[in-house]
């Protein structure tokens, strides 16, 4: 698609609302490229294509914006971002991190020392993309009932819980007691946690806050990954643990039956037999 439309960017005639209409798909399909090329396995298609000259601007004022006004300067970056804009530089962190699990499950020859420091180094990625964050951005509950309030309370929990998920992932194998030998180790299996428990969190409040269900199919998958995390603590993790993860599992739960109304593939995903019931 963008192939097809790179050729007509910069035309005579073309307007303001064009494009920035033409960089908001441009994110999408980079998001969507993310995706699809991490969980089929194929190679990205995007990952070397030239980038729009800016983010996509606040939804407020692409919305407001007049369809006659004429192309301003194109290499002129964005003074009032959006919600896709921290959107679109979250998601660059993604790929990094699936292909860290990638060599981690299937290099051998990779020391863990080496993992370790990766992973501290996209932890790092992770912690400044959060911390650079517009105040008005930050996931608190005051901004989730402005979001909600504006008509924007679904991209808004869905840009935090693609963080809390991706955070989820990139700690994920530190939970094997193998992987914990180190304290930083110690560290990222605690913070694993945390995120797996703050997805649920908010994942629970975003269905309670009208204009915030995030009901869309992959909701599903990472809230099956943030279960897992949930029930790897009940079987293993302290007393003291137990009584949130519990209530966060079953938050969780609550919400794959919602999304099964919508999208009968999570259905498949909450069915999948355990070992010994084949």
């Amino acid at each position: 698609m963008m192939q097809l439309m790179g050729p007509r960017t910069g035309q005579e005639k073309e307007k303001e609302v064009s494009r920035e209409l033409r960089i908001r798909i441009w994110w999408a399909l980079f998001a969507a490229d993310n995706w699809c090329s991490s969980s089929l396995g194929f190679p990205r298609q995007m990952k070397d294509w030239p980038r729009p000259a800016r983010l996509p601007m606040d939804e407020r004022l692409f919305a407001d914006m007049d369809p006659d006004e004429p192309l301003k300067d194109p290499n002129m970056l964005c003074q009032s971002p959006g919600l896709w804009a921290p959107m679109a530089t979250l998601i660059e962190v993604f790929s990094p991190i699936q292909e860290l699990n990638w060599r981690a499950a299937n290099s051998h020859e990779l020391h863990p020392d080496q993992i370790e420091q990766d992973t501290d180094h996209l932890a790092q990625l992770l912690d400044n993309w959060e911390s650079r964050l517009p105040r008005d951005i930050k996931l608190t509950e005051s901004n989730l009932i402005e979001h909600s309030s504006r008509g924007t309370g679904g991209i808004f929990m869905g840009l935090h819980l693609g963080f809390h998920h991706y955070a989820t992932l990139l700690f994920y194998q530190y939970l094997d007691t193998r992987s914990t030998t180190t304290m930083r180790a110690q560290q990222f299996a605690a913070r694993c946690k945390h995120h797996a428990l703050n997805y649920s969190t908010w994942l629970a409040r975003g269905r309670q806050q009208p204009g915030c269900e995030a009901v869309y199919p992959t909701v599903g998958h990472m809230a099956i990954v943030s279960s897992s995390v949930l029930l790897h603590t009940l079987l293993f993790g302290e007393e003291n643990e137990l009584s949130q993860s519990r209530h966060c599992l079953e938050a969780n739960f609550e919400a794959l039956l919602e999304l099964e109304e919508y999208w009968p593939i999570v259905k498949t995903m909450v069915n999948i037999p355990l070992p010994g019931e084949v």
